[in-house]
């Protein structure tokens, strides 16, 4: 485990472009009972508009919301964006097309839908164009066993109509089309040129893309008393969204040194 400073260090000595790469809830804006009210800090966005405009560095979001939610939180330009766990992965200034599902895939989406609103009426559940994702942190917090069970059920449902099952901190999500984050990371190194990669998740879904960082670069996991399990390869620890801010200001720093 590297302290920031030394990790900034060692960022800025990776080939350029780098693509400095980072997961959103938990990693840069703290984890909220309602991911709706989750904001990134201004801080944190001032530092992050300051890199997007910086040469020889791409930034790039990877998240599991969707883009309507996403640029509610950033509003940045000159930044790339994968989607719903990297299913839909935008260049700077480019926007989601529309998606038609396949009637048997609408069909299943829709009976989720179903089961969640009329079931799972006291979880957060959001709606995405191709998947909905079942949030039960705030029902852990007083009833972890209806958690647990709401989250096997999802587990039984989803998986019952054909339907990939999408497990996180507190979150279960059905999607038609499954989407990976390091095949995400992967794109984004390619279409933008990138040589190198600086990437940072806190979750379980994060694990694919700080595997790949790790071998193109520098690959992190944010730890937190939800934590479960730890990147297959090794990969930077840091202590909470603080520490994530912390290094990416001292990045900038060096940058601009």
């Amino acid at each position: 485990m590297s302290s920031p400073n030394a990790l900034a260090e060692r960022l800025v000595a990776l080939d350029r472009p780098l693509l400095v790469a980072l997961d959103v809830d938990g990693t840069i804006s703290p984890i909220v009972r309602d991911p709706d009210r989750a904001q990134i800090p201004e801080p944190t966005l001032s530092v992050l508009a300051e890199l997007a405009e910086t040469p020889g560095i791409v930034l790039a979001f990877i998240t599991g919301r969707d883009f309507d939610s996403l640029r509610r939180m950033e509003q940045l330009d000159g930044v790339w964006r994968a989607v719903e766990h990297g299913g839909v992965v935008l260049a700077p200034d480019e926007r989601p097309g529309d998606r038609l599902l396949p009637e048997p895939r609408r069909k299943a989406l829709e009976a989720f839908r179903a089961w969640a609103d009329e079931q799972a009426s006291d979880a957060f559940v959001e709606y995405k164009p191709q998947a909905i994702a079942l949030h039960v942190r705030a029902i852990a917090m007083r009833d972890p066993e209806r958690a647990e069970y709401l989250m096997r059920e999802a587990d039984t449902l989803a998986k019952g109509l054909g339907l990939h099952v999408r497990r996180g901190k507190a979150l279960r999500e059905a999607e038609v089309v499954p989407s990976d984050k390091g095949r995400a990371l992967a794109e984004i190194l390619e279409r933008s040129g990138a040589r190198s990669v600086f990437f940072v998740g806190d979750d379980l879904t994060d694990f694919p893309a700080i595997e790949l960082a790790t071998q193109r670069g520098v690959g992190a996991f944010v730890r937190s008393t939800e934590q479960r399990g730890t990147p297959a390869r090794s990969a930077e620890v840091l202590d909470g969204v603080g520490e994530v801010a912390e290094v990416l200001q001292k990045l900038l720093a060096l940058l601009h040194r």
